[in-house]
């Protein structure tokens, strides 16, 4: 078993509410007892793990932070379980906005913090269920493209977008995207032209195709 998996796994014992004594951990992860000593430091010094060795039973296990209950691991971070839940909540509240776009980013760790609420029997109140976004849906821009777009917006990088004019007629911009605003109406990504001139508000339901272009248009 290689070390993260002994981390991840010592993590979900010290998550029980009866902890877990040093015979039950080499047991579980069938390693020596310098090995469970090492990984504990770990944890507790390099990662912050709330880590509490209670005498009386003789167990490990995590620390509880302003009556909140034990905490959970991300890579370097730890969270409480309702701090976990708020973060499920966060992703479910963003997948309503762009499902094809952020559903596969976030599953994963959605897949992970619902596991390690499980494990503590951390009960779960439907609250994504009842947090309603009054936001337009996703325009039917191809994944591809609306990535492109994506990509060119965070790395200022330069795009040739055609799109749909509020006239109907089908026209070809080359620029750099400033901007992808979401108002209760409409997807709307701000173009800064190649040629110059002022920036443009296209909406993103009438874009046709992004094409990302080398190197970056010069800031003014």
């Amino acid at each position: 078993m290689e070390r993260s998996q002994r981390l991840a796994r010592i993590n979900a014992l010290l998550q029980r509410r009866q902890g877990a004594t040093m015979a039950q951990l080499i047991d579980e992860l069938e390693v020596t007892r310098a090995t469970i000593n090492r990984d504990l430091a770990l944890m507790k010094d390099q990662m912050n793990a709330p880590i509490q060795w209670d005498r009386r039973s003789g167990t490990y296990r995590l620390a509880e932070k302003n009556q909140c209950g034990p905490a959970f691991e991300l890579p370097g971070l730890w969270l409480t379980p309702q701090q976990a839940y708020a973060f499920l909540t966060l992703q479910n509240m963003v997948e309503k906005i762009a499902p094809k776009l952020l559903g596969p980013f976030l599953d994963p760790i959605r897949g992970l913090l619902k596991r390690m609420l499980a494990e503590i029997g951390f009960e779960f109140y439907g609250l994504d269920k009842k947090v309603d976004i009054a936001m337009p849906a996703m325009p039917s821009l191809g994944d591809l493209d609306f990535s492109n777009l994506l990509e060119a917006l965070v790395n200022d990088q330069k795009v040739r977008l055609t799109f749909i004019t509020p006239a109907g007629e089908e026209k070809t911009l080359a620029g750099l995207p400033a901007k992808l605003r979401i108002t209760p109406d409409q997807w709307l990504a701000t173009l800064r032209p190649e040629s110059g001139g002022e920036a443009l508000a296209i909406d993103v339901g009438q874009i046709r195709k992004v094409v990302l272009l080398a190197g970056e248009v010069e800031e003014e």
